[in-house]
């Protein structure tokens, strides 16, 4: 919507509320007035996307078939277990997975063991530094447990030295991605993951 900021409103609220519910995904296209004002209604957080204008096609059209590669999976949905000592951090991860996925989160190695004895992910996103149990150390007993040495674990974390980076590497993750990230990179990547499981 363009030019009436009660009409952005009532339709940005509109299509908030069936983003959050329905999970799907809201890309905001126009100019960038009117995109700056929807975003204000949103808060930003259930916009995946904007294209401002001019708009570059190419990439809307690129963004898109990724979108449609996230978001046509079986139509069971998948569950994640994303383990972080950071609670702020399992909070953006639950609002950034939580239309695609089913999420579940523990804030330590040890809690994470706990929930494996009952539960069986379908990957795991696993942080490196956490107190008692670090990440390789979670990894490690993971693979040596037949139940769980199967479950695609992904590094997501904010460690990217060399010498830390060799650490994990040597225990054959399924991948290393940084917190710096972008949601949309995210999504891109574990939807990788799961075409490379099936």
């Amino acid at each position: 919507p363009t030019g009436d900021n009660d009409h952005i409103k009532a339709v940005s609220t509109m299509l908030a509320e069936i983003t959050r519910d329905d999970g799907k995904v809201l890309c905001l296209a126009g100019d960038p007035l009117d995109i700056a004002t929807a975003q204000d209604i949103h808060g930003g957080e259930y916009i995946t996307s904007v294209y401002p204008r001019p708009i570059n096609l190419e990439k809307m059209a690129d963004d898109i078939s990724v979108y449609h590669d996230i978001y046509s999976e079986d139509d069971r949905i998948r569950t994640i277990l994303v383990i972080d000592d950071d609670p702020d951090f399992l909070h953006i991860m639950e609002n950034w997975l939580s239309p695609s996925y089913n999420v579940d989160c523990s804030h330590s190695g040890a809690s994470a063991l706990v929930y494996l004895d009952r539960k069986r992910p379908d990957l795991i996103l696993l942080d490196y530094e956490m107190p008692v149990v670090d990440g390789p150390q979670v990894l490690q007993m993971l693979r040596q447990e037949p139940e769980t040495s199967h479950i695609p674990v992904v590094f997501l974390t904010g460690v990217g030295t060399t010498e830390e980076v060799k650490r994990v590497m040597a225990l054959k993750p399924s991948g290393y991605i940084l917190k710096s990230t972008t949601r949309l990179a995210l999504k891109e990547a574990l939807a990788q993951q799961f075409k490379k499981k099936d």
